[in-house]
């Protein structure tokens, strides 16, 4: 391990490296910090304010050496910032250099704006020069596989500021069924200036169907559409279809979003991707959901579906919003519709029949076909999906429990005469373990 030491040194006892690799070597410490003032200009000149305000970065020490002279120190890694020191310090080094007058200028100023504020001994970290070679060349010659800096993309600088319009489109496109797993891996270099451009001109924003409220990203009109249409703009982005120079102007961008908003909807994924161990549902078998009893609303809010049909994706997003405690009739009667509905829809989707032909009795003649009950229709999905892998048996037994027992609290009889019963009133406690059970049942109908 490399042998060193952290002590505080006086800023008059450091001396910036005349061999600095920034610059050919220079006869002398004048020389070098001119070379230095001058190469870096109002980058150091920036610097220097930024050190007058807030202090040296408690996360980067220097790296100095022992000098020839005596209680010296050579300093091969933070030169810019120690030469930026002196400059404010002395008045008379900086005159000495002939820096521009305006930079010479702002120089004074920090001089007089940092009286009794700057630092006169900073901690350092001392070592032989060969062995700071290794820090220096791995801070200054990127990640190394790993072992150097590893810089943040775009999406991690936008989550240290806080976040944005343009990040949360992409966290929600991310978690979408629209972008296959190749775009999904782009996103982590995804040119995000390009989408918050884009979300900043309010007329591209409308063609989109979303709209930014208090820094926030708002969805009107349906959300399948605006959120196909996101999805169309955020991979074209990350697969670089779509460059800087096509986004440029506001004519641009405004064309770009009518030109979207005019495309057909992206397929979803899971259409083709059917099968998988996990199956379609999104959970391993006999993994645990990570449902929150004690949540307010019927199905919880963290719970993400991509629902094709209009009203159908408007129910299950109140019931994510309305307090099953307060409305518990209201969720009662629309979780029955809501799960009737997404079968019929599942049915349709998959071009399955849901009707019965009953046996014909001797003698008369063949009945009718007759619709299947909701318990029947259940029953058959079921069944359906586990023989094409799309959920697994795991995932299927909340749902197979609700089918097989009429007097179990979360039977499909509950779910009828939550709508045909006048005098069963179901409890907030009973709806919400309902859910739980079919949960991943209701994630294979979407799966499609």
């Amino acid at each position: 391990m490399t042998e060193q030491t952290i002590k505080p040194i006086a800023l008059e006892n450091l001396i910036v490296d005349i061999f600095n690799p920034r610059y050919l070597p220079q006869p002398s410490q004048r020389d070098a910090l001119a070379t230095i003032a001058h190469g870096q200009g109002q980058k150091l000149a920036n610097l220097a304010d930024d050190i007058v305000e807030k202090g040296l970065n408690p996360s980067e020490l220097p790296l100095v050496a022992p000098a020839d002279q005596k209680d010296m120190y050579v300093v091969l890694e933070g030169n810019r910032r120690i030469a930026a020191l002196k400059l404010i310090a002395s008045p008379q080094l900086l005159a000495s250099i002939g820096l521009p007058k305006r930079l010479n200028e702002r120089f004074r100023a920090l001089h007089r704006d940092a009286q009794g504020n700057l630092p006169t001994e900073i901690n350092c970290a001392v070592l032989a020069r060969e062995d700071a070679n290794h820090w220096i060349q791995l801070k200054h010659t990127g990640e190394n596989e790993g072992v150097g800096i590893v810089t943040w993309d775009g999406r991690a600088r936008q989550r240290f500021r806080g976040s944005s319009p343009a990040l949360q489109a992409i966290e929600l496109v991310e978690k979408s069924d629209y972008l296959d797993e190749e775009t999904k891996k782009n996103l982590q270099k995804i040119y995000i200036t390009n989408v918050e451009r884009l979300l900043g001109t309010p007329e591209a924003r409308k063609a989109l169907g979303v709209d930014v409220k208090k820094n926030q990203l708002v969805i009107v009109g349906l959300e399948e559409e605006a959120l196909g249409r996101l999805a169309i703009v955020i991979g074209e982005i990350a697969n670089k279809r779509i460059k800087v120079s096509d986004l440029d102007s506001k004519d641009q961008r405004v064309t770009y979003a009518q030109r979207v908003a005019a495309m057909p909807l992206p397929a979803l994924q899971s259409a083709t991707n059917k099968g998988g161990s996990a199956g379609a549902c999104g959970i391993k078998p006999g993994s645990s959901r990570r449902i929150n009893p004690d949540r307010k609303t019927l199905i919880p809010r963290a719970f993400k579906l991509t629902i094709t049909h209009p009203r159908l994706n408007r129910i299950y997003h109140e019931l994510q919003k309305i307090s099953v405690d307060s409305y518990v009739n209201c969720c009662s009667v629309m979780l029955r519709v809501f799960m009737e509905m997404s079968v019929g829809h599942y049915a349709q989707s998959n071009k399955l029949p849901l009707e019965v032909q009953p046996k014909a009795k001797a003698g008369k003649p063949a009945p009718k076909a007759r619709e299947m009950t909701l318990r029947e229709k259940i029953a058959f999905i079921t069944k359906h999906m586990a023989d094409n892998g799309i959920c697994s048996k795991d995932q299927l037994r909340g749902i197979r429990s609700l089918i097989a027992n009429r007097e179990h609290v979360l039977s499909v009889d509950s779910l009828n005469a939550y709508v045909h019963n006048k005098d069963y009133s179901p409890t907030a406690t009973d709806l919400k373990a309902n859910w739980d059970s079919i949960q991943p049942f209701v994630q294979g109908l979407w799966a499609i």
